[in-house]
């Protein structure tokens, strides 16, 4: 197995990981998630990883509005989720994958596991 499918699985078990903690725990285990999830988006593919995005920004509007206490009830997790689905979007539709990627692409290639 490569290195970078392996990472790939670690990070999809810590995103899992990350978000039952969030949920059952404490909203903070969602930067777990947060991380694991982004460069799990990475390993897999510019295709799929810009896919793969939507958790993260979902979550990171997530942890902010529980941060800023305006997530009460779940009628604002569903807008702090659809927010986040409506940055990932834009995200999607206007930045590139080299520069969405770009401080993973710089770790991954100091550790030598990219080429």
């Amino acid at each position: 197995m490569e290195a970078s499918s392996f990472l790939a699985y670690i990070c999809l078990t810590a995103v899992i990981i990350g978000v039952l903690g969030g949920i059952l725990v404490n909203y903070w285990w969602y930067w777990l998630a947060i991380l694991a999830s982004y460069n799990f988006s990475f390993l897999t593919g510019f295709t799929i990883g810009q896919t793969v995005m939507v958790v993260v920004w979902i979550l990171l509007a997530l942890v902010i509005g529980h941060s800023l206490g305006w997530i009460t009830n779940f009628k604002r997790t569903l807008m702090a989720s659809l927010l986040g689905t409506a940055i990932w979007l834009l995200t999607v539709l206007t930045i590139d994958d080299y520069w969405l990627f770009f401080p993973l692409r710089l770790l991954y290639k100091s550790a030598g596991l990219l080429h």
